[in-house]
């Protein structure tokens, strides 16, 4: 009898164990879906304008080998504002705190988009001499289109956060979405609309305004560095300009690895109508299931929730992997067919729309398989190294969804072609 009550009590207990697992899995499902979707939405307005623009990309591809880094520029700066600012305010000092917080935010985008602009101008030239414009023009093309967006950003976001706190909203669930939402949609047309102004200017006329660009963001620095040094004041700003700079600037390091992909394959991009319109969500994608993975991860790992084993064994892993795969499946699903409409209003038959949604699907399933091995195996490096998988992957797994991304759209686009 006393056998019987244990087994029925072991019993109960796994049974309440799937019920708790089934439930968190589908939470997981449901919100995961809801911020993939969100996400999208601006990306399929810098998709659509890519296509609008092809014309200027294809005279100048130089152009499509920004679009990654630049991108990954802006949500990593701004969506770092946002968080700070939500942290500021919950700690009642936003107000006060604000002037630093725009001074190093200047002082990062100046600099983070001069680096950006001269690497994806080097890089060009390396890989393509044939790649579009003079390398001032990058550069400044790089820079402007920074500007163009921060005189909307800045005050959008700032606003944001504060607007969201008053009313009794989390800034934290609010202001990086909206804000990766907003940079998306206008990073093509400011890039676009910064070309059209770089080619028209003489090449000293664009070298004299980015040196003066570069000294304003070293005259902030220095005067940021003076008074942090001599008067203990602006700790804040030399803080975030000494922590987040060098981690932007790796990461977009690593996202120009993408745009040299996009580079190298420009012409069977151009060619494949409807596949130059995906572009942008396609390398959002991997990069939200990516990080939206390691976020839950990282919180299980902490609570002692899952063992960092080798190979994965733990139900609610397997679980998410499977989420992972579901995600997949409806979000590069949607975006196939966009890339169908895309096509067929581009003038292209039915039978290589197909081959388009066809591409996407194939291509999104093979990125989300490798994010997400590599995704599980970093998370649990990190943590068994010490280190918190929350202040490293983020950026890490954005910039390596760039490149999986890009490559696997350029082998299985090949492969539909030939």
């Amino acid at each position: 009898m006393r056998r019987r009550t244990l087994r029925l009590r072991r019993l109960r207990g796994i049974r309440g164990w799937r019920v708790d697992v089934s439930e968190e899995v589908r939470r997981d499902f449901k919100e995961g879906a809801f911020s993939l979707i969100l996400c999208n939405l601006g990306d399929y307005i810098s998709g659509f304008f890519l296509q609008v623009f092809s014309p200027i990309i294809q005279s100048a591809p130089v152009l499509i080998a920004l679009l990654p880094a630049a991108s990954d520029a802006r949500g990593d700066v701004y969506s770092s504002y946002g968080s700070r600012l939500g942290t500021l305010l919950h700690l009642g000092l936003a107000r006060k705190m604000i002037r630093e917080e725009l001074t190093a935010l200047v002082t990062i985008l100046i600099s983070i988009n001069f680096w950006v602009g001269a690497l994806t101008a080097t890089v060009a030239w390396i890989v393509s001499a044939e790649a579009g414009i003079e390398p001032t023009a990058t550069i400044f093309t790089a820079m402007a289109s920074a500007i163009f967006s921060a005189a909307f950003m800045i005050p959008a976001t700032t606003w944001l956060a504060f607007t969201s706190f008053k009313k009794g909203l989390d800034p934290d669930n609010i202001v990086a979405p909206i804000a990766t939402l907003f940079g998306d949609i206008i990073t093509v047309p400011t890039i676009i609309a910064s070309y059209g102004i770089a080619a028209k200017l003489p090449p000293h006329l664009r070298a004299v305004m980015i040196a003066a660009l570069l000294s304003l963001a070293a005259i902030m620095t220095v005067s940021v560095a003076i008074k942090y040094k001599r008067r203990g004041m602006y700790v804040r700003a030399w803080r975030i300009i000494k922590q987040n700079l060098p981690v932007i600037m790796l990461s977009t390091s690593f996202s120009m690895a993408a745009g040299i992909v996009l580079l190298v394959n420009i012409e069977a991009i151009i060619q494949g109508l409807g596949i130059l319109a995906v572009i942008p969500a396609f390398l959002e994608d991997g990069g939200a299931i990516a990080c939206r993975f390691s976020a839950r991860l990282s919180t299980s790992l902490h609570l002692g929730k899952v063992r960092a084993e080798i190979v994965p064994k733990d139900r609610w892993v397997i679980s998410q992997f499977i989420v992972n795969a579901i995600h997949a499946v409806m979000i590069f699903g949607a975006l196939g067919v966009f890339g169908y409409a895309m096509a067929l209003w581009g003038g292209a038959v039915p039978a290589w729309g197909f081959k388009v949604f066809t591409t996407v699907l194939l291509a999104g399933l093979m990125l989300t398989a490798i994010i997400s091995v590599l995704t599980y195996y970093a998370a649990v490096a990190s943590f068994k190294a010490g280190i918190d998988p929350d202040n490293v992957l983020a950026p890490i797994l954005t910039s390596l969804a760039d490149i999986i991304g890009t490559s696997s759209l350029a082998t299985v686009l090949l492969l539909m072609i030939h």
